[in-house]
């Protein structure tokens, strides 16, 4: 083991240790566990936003897909980068909104409420997807982690992925939602840190960026062009199994939680989309250029790696100092931690409020919550980890699998239950449960994309996110929602003529002066003091 990167990874879990301990102190409630109690700064939701949504697929998944794919992989990038201007310009308001009116604390909380389900039915098939897809997602992180720390300290991939399990449910066990926020916004800082420096270190290393290009096109030709060599609808199927990325985003309970716990929803204008946007451009270039000029390092034998997804951790220990490099690989491990942790806390609340507390009735103290939630954190952590040491593991395809279910599970049910005032509980209830069975039976019959036919290479979520989007739609076209649902949608939303409202005072007209949009200062009028 170098001890010069042990040191500087030491200093990273101190850090992280030190966030954790000072978060413990703000969390006595279920509420403050799983949300911080609606009361979490616009820049700390905006960076944990980001952090929690890109993982260790952005540290490896991307990077090594940048790698095999060359110039055809920036498709992705696009599509991580639409789907975030479609969650922050379409999502994160209204449900800030809706959920703080609704007293929603997780999304099954948001939905129930939403489409008045006396049921529990969606609740319950909620529950079902997070704790299925959000379980294997956090075993994907798990093996980044153990592919990370096996580059970085020499130690077997296993050893990396229990030690991956060890510290991130130390201080998501300690802290809550408070420790998951404020260490991702630390851990966001280094993420950025490493994507930046990455792509320089190559270029110095193999003399110049022409020179790189010159390496890459002499190895394969393919990798310069943008649509990998592919013609026709074959280019356009090409570029739509990358970008496919796009309609998972407004799906994702650990990234939608961000915007429900924010302290003021009009912050989630331009401040929060203006520090998302910015972060996620600066990274995404990173990570592909990683990938990509690695690939020109790789063949002109500067480095060698066995696994392109190990292409960055490879880079940091070759060619950094080895305290720097404990410092940038630690970078790489605050891409799993900070998408893994929130992903642990969200299929805890999955059980310990939605299960546990709403579907069986028990009712516990607020303490007794926290206890059954940091109980569930652990238990879940250890099926993760078993999801993680399964043989030839692919965080790219990982990634995928567990995104796509989220993304049609819960996408088609938040963005028509945020825009449309008609549908129903028995639309949501058919169409998450159509998700549900689709991802399962056919991710583990042919894999996360379609492996022929027109459609090869396209990921099967991307299709069964239209699918469930039209099922939903149809189903509560033949069904009615209760009238009061209409109502609350339509007076959250509604849009009013200037002048309508009684005359507001001095401090509304602030207020107001800030928003440009009428109907959200009738809202906001009412939500804030």
């Amino acid at each position: 083991m170098n001890w010069g990167i042990f040191v500087g990874f030491l200093l990273y879990l101190i850090i992280l240790a030190f966030i954790g301990w000072w978060a413990n102190r703000f969390t006595k409630n279920e509420s403050q566990y799983y949300i911080g109690g609606r009361h979490v700064h616009i820049l700390a939701a905006s960076l944990s936003d980001k952090a929690s949504d890109f993982s260790g697929w952005l540290m490896l998944g991307f990077p090594g897909s940048a790698f095999k794919a060359g110039v055809g992989a920036i498709w992705a990038a696009i599509g991580c980068l639409g789907g975030t201007l479609l969650n922050w310009t379409m999502m994160a308001v209204r449900l800030r909104i809706y959920a703080g009116k609704l007293k929603a604390i997780t999304i099954p909380d948001f939905l129930e409420a939403r489409l008045k389900d006396h049921t529990k039915v969606i609740r319950f098939v909620s529950g079902l997807i997070i704790l299925i897809f959000m379980t294997a997602y956090v075993g994907a992180q798990f093996g980044a982690g153990g592919k990370t720390f096996a580059v970085a300290f020499g130690v077997n991939y296993s050893w990396g992925v229990w030690i991956t399990f060890i510290i991130l449910v130390a201080y998501v066990i300690a802290g809550g939602f408070f420790a998951v926020v404020w260490t991702d916004v630390f851990q966001a800082l280094l993420m950025l840190s490493v994507l930046i420096v990455v792509p320089f270190l190559i270029v110095g290393e193999i003399g110049g960026f022409g020179n790189a290009i010159n390496v890459i096109g002499s190895a394969d030709p393919t990798k310069l062009d943008p649509f990998g060599g592919a013609v026709g609808l074959a280019a356009v199927v090409f570029a739509i199994g990358y970008a496919s990325w796009i309609v998972g985003y407004i799906g994702q309970p650990h990234i939608q939680t961000r915007f429900m716990s924010a302290k003021d929803p009009r912050q989630l204008r331009r401040p929060g989309i203006f520090i998302s946007i910015i972060w996620t451009v600066l990274v995404l270039w990173g990570a592909f250029f990683s990938g990509f000029l690695g690939f020109a390092l790789v063949q002109n034998g500067s480095l060698s790696v066995s696994d392109p997804e190990q292409i960055i951790p490879a880079l940091i220990v070759h060619y950094t100092p080895p305290l720097v490099a404990g410092i940038l690989t630690s970078g790489i491990i605050s891409a799993v931690m900070s998408t893994a942790d929130s992903q642990l806390l969200v299929a805890a609340s999955a059980v310990g409020r939605d299960y546990i507390h709403k579907i069986f009735n028990y009712t516990p103290s607020q303490k007794q919550m926290v206890n059954i939630g940091r109980i569930v954190v652990f238990i879940l952590g250890l099926f993760a980890v078993w999801f993680a040491l399964r043989p030839n593991p692919l965080v790219y395809g990982m990634v995928a699998t567990a995104w796509g279910g989220l993304g049609v599970g819960f996408g088609p049910a938040l963005i028509l239950s945020l825009w449309w005032k008609r549908i129903t509980k028995e639309g949501v209830i058919v169409g998450m449960i159509y998700g549900l069975i689709s991802e399962v039976t056919l991710e583990s019959m042919i894999g996360w994309s379609f492996t022929s036919g027109p459609l090869a290479g396209v990921p099967i979520f991307f299709v069964n996110f239209f699918i469930t989007l039209f099922i939903i739609v149809v189903v509560s076209l033949f069904t009615k929602p209760p009238e009061e649902v209409i109502k609350t949608h339509t007076a959250l939303f509604r849009k009013v003529p200037i002048g309508s409202a009684s005359k507001p005072t001095v401090s509304e007209t602030r207020v107001k002066s800030q928003i440009e949009n009428v109907a959200e200062y009738i809202v906001l009028k009412a939500l804030i003091p």
